[in-house]
């Protein structure tokens, strides 16, 4: 059967889903594959893996009927749901925001994440921190952290940015010829934003410091001057959908301060984050950019207890905004929380494999502020490249262990060579203090 063939009998579902999809039926040795580009058909690996049809199942073409049965995003009970919100707009009730809901929700009692769910994603997403010091993990996966929810986030805003676009956007500061600047905006905001996270990764916490200093990245550029990161005062609605938010800075301002701190409050660290991604959205506290700050919240108890952050990798489009939907309008988190599931499944495969393909120097990792730090420092003090190595030994931070002191001055050394306008961003420096450091 060829992609073409599947793709008509999986209606909706995008191209890049179902080929990672295919995949992973591929390297599990449960579908062959044969042929290049256009040409290539796919057929399941053996004749007694028939089984029974069943909603959103592919017949694939071989030696006989077979059937290939792809991943259900949602369940039925909350299939039940997405069809209401999938309803003409003029025939679901108005809706706007309720407190009572919030109200009812109890940390460690009341779970959009049902026990399995929790239990299957804690021992798939769990993963060890770096020299055993906790909200180290996140390290391993910075740079495709930054590409993955960078891209996905964006694309769930409608961005057009491909995969490709963002990952030369983001490592070398390269914008897509033909784009609109607004994309490149926000994909760039993302940047700037999970950087901050990672930064202050041993103080970060869901307050509103936190949640607005996210807002204010996100949002910079893209909303009116002055509204980044500020709670609004005026009158918003939210297009597609019958809920109305409440309006008033005062009013918001506690009512974030309230689903903060049952965040917060929450011990299980993907509760928390699924409670993050609906309330945030929910409340709609700022002028716009509400669902983007949402889903970066969403990953901080992840990253601080090194699990695998979730990057919304293959969600579709539509998908998402119908289950936001039935928060809005229903406050109902089953369609968000399957959704979520899912996908997370495809975050963690996606980064254990990365790490595997560029694998992974833990020291560099565990010392990455300081010798960046210290390369700054070294460009910003002009100094010669003939006295860069006494310098640096020299200026050694206490932190480094003595284990690990001349690996950490061999890295920065090596910095140091390669350093040229791309790394720059990174550093923090100037391209006027760089080369002034090069001409020297």
């Amino acid at each position: 059967m060829s992609l073409a063939e599947l793709r008509t009998a999986v209606g909706g579902t995008p191209d890049r889903t179902l080929r990672n999809w295919l995949k992973d039926l591929v390297k599990n040795g449960e579908v062959r594959s044969s042929g290049e580009r256009k040409g290539r058909r796919y057929r399941l690996a053996s004749q007694s893996a028939l089984v029974t049809p069943t909603a959103g199942a592919v017949v694939v073409d071989g030696e006989q009927s077979l059937v290939l049965e792809l991943p259900p995003l949602f369940t039925p009970a909350n299939e039940m749901l997405i069809k209401r919100v999938e309803a003409p707009i003029y025939t679901r009730s108005p809706s706007t925001y309720r407190e009572e809901w919030l109200d009812a929700y109890v940390p460690n009692e009341t779970a959009y994440l049902s026990a399995a769910q929790r239990d299957a994603l804690r021992a798939l997403g769990k993963r060890d921190p770096v020299f055993r010091q906790a909200g180290t993990y996140i390290h391993k996966i910075y740079d495709r952290l930054l590409i993955d929810f960078s891209f996905n986030s964006s694309r769930l805003e409608g961005n057009t940015y491909t995969l490709a676009d963002t990952e030369r956007l983001v490592l070398q500061g390269t914008a897509a010829p033909g784009k609109p600047n607004a994309e490149r905006v926000m994909i760039l905001n993302h940047k700037e934003a999970i950087a901050y996270l990672v930064r202050h990764i041993d103080t970060l916490e869901a307050n509103e410091e936190t949640i607005r200093t996210i807002h204010y990245l996100l949002a910079d550029s893209l909303v009116a001057p002055g509204a980044a990161g500020q709670l609004r005062d005026e009158s918003i609605r939210v297009s597609g959908t019958t809920y109305a938010p409440i309006d008033g800075r005062e009013r918001l301002s506690r009512l974030l301060g309230a689903l903060l701190s049952k965040a917060r409050a929450i011990e299980d660290p993907f509760e928390q984050s699924l409670f993050l991604l609906a309330h945030l959205a929910y409340l709609q506290a700022f002028i716009d950019v509400n669902k983007r700050t949402a889903r970066l919240a969403s990953i901080i108890p992840l990253i601080r207890g090194d699990f695998v952050p979730p990057s919304f990798v293959d969600v579709n489009p539509g998908a998402y905004l119908k289950a936001t939907i039935a928060v809005y309008e229903l406050n109902e988190v089953g369609p968000l929380a399957d959704l979520y599931a899912w996908s997370y499944r495809r975050s963690c495969a996606r980064y254990d494999v990365q790490a595997r393909v560029v694998g992974f120097d833990e020291i560099s990792a565990l010392y990455r502020t300081a010798r960046r730090a210290l390369v700054t420092d070294l460009v910003r003090s002009k100094t010669p490249l003939g006295k860069v190595a006494q310098w640096v030994t020299e200026r050694v931070p206490g932190s480094v262990q003595s284990q690990h002191r001349e690996k950490f001055i061999s890295d920065v050394e090596a910095e140091i060579k390669s350093l040229d306008a791309s790394r720059i961003a990174g550093l923090g420096i100037t391209r006027q203090e760089l080369d002034e450091w090069q001409n020297r």
